[in-house]
């Protein structure tokens, strides 16, 4: 498969340049039927990715944008799929965990994606044929740090800050039983594929449906360094492009051997 991190690569950093204009400066913001917030720099963003796709010739799914009818999507043999800014909520809270997403998939499977955290100037790269890095974009020499998952003798968890329902809550009870002394923390945004990938958290768990722009790249990127993200009922790997949109629930792991402890 032909690699575009040649092109996802400058097109975050730029997406979260633009962001970053916007960001701790009360920037206007209207809401969704669900009550999901839309800033100026999720359009500002969303603007310029889809401008740099476009040259691609690869259809894009996007939260911002007026996605095809399903009927026209079904036929689709590869696509990215687009949060231009993930975690809006913190975005608007002025706290930093928000990020930009952008995810290739092939025959509705995840193959490739970049997520950039641009107020912590962390980047996150995954292509599962080539594996995962992260850069720490405030060195200039953008120097690659190899992601492969690592295994902790100590259970880590990381959940939502924003949609932590009594399903999830339910689920982290019974997780501590099964790993006696697991620790929780509540992240926001696709962080928290990230931290699993680096090896800095095992599990994540999504109770309740998410779109799929949200959790895309962040699946790229644990995938690539050797997790992945399994349906929470029948342990398949999540694919995309769904009726819908929106997820199963689903369990982020760095290592997948845990989802049989998780099942019992």
């Amino acid at each position: 498969m032909l690699s575009h991190k040649h092109i996802l690569l400058p097109l975050a950093l730029k997406a979260g340049a633009e962001i970053m204009k916007f960001y701790r400066k009360n920037p206007g913001t209207t809401y969704k039927p669900d009550d999901s917030p839309v800033t100026e720099a999720d359009i500002a963003a969303n603007n310029i990715i889809l401008a740099e796709l476009a040259k691609t010739g690869i259809p894009v799914i996007s939260e911002e944008s007026v996605n095809l009818d399903y009927r026209e999507r079904e036929k689709l043999e590869e696509f990215w799929i687009v949060d231009p800014l993930d975690g809006t909520k913190q975005f608007v809270k002025n706290e930093d965990e928000f990020t930009v997403n952008i995810a290739l998939a092939v025959n509705n499977n995840i193959v490739e994606g970049v997520v950039f955290v641009p107020a912590l100037n962390l980047l996150y790269y995954g292509n599962v044929f080539t594996g995962a890095f992260k850069i720490n974009t405030a060195d200039p020499q953008l120097k690659e740090e190899k992601l492969p998952c690592c295994k902790t003798s100590k259970v880590s968890i990381v959940a939502s800050k924003s949609h932590l329902n009594k399903e999830t809550e339910h689920f982290l009870t019974r997780c501590s039983e099964i790993f006696p002394g697991a620790e929780t923390v509540n992240i926001g945004s696709s962080l928290k594929f990230c931290l699993v990938a680096e090896g800095k958290a095992d599990i994540y768990p999504r109770l309740g449906a998410i779109m799929e722009w949200d959790i895309a790249a962040g699946h790229a990127v644990l995938k690539a360094a050797g997790g992945n993200v399994l349906n929470m009922k029948t342990g398949e790997e999540l694919t995309y492009n769904s009726e819908a949109l929106k997820t199963p629930d689903y369990i982020a792991l760095g290592n997948i051997e845990l989802y049989d402890k998780l099942r019992k």
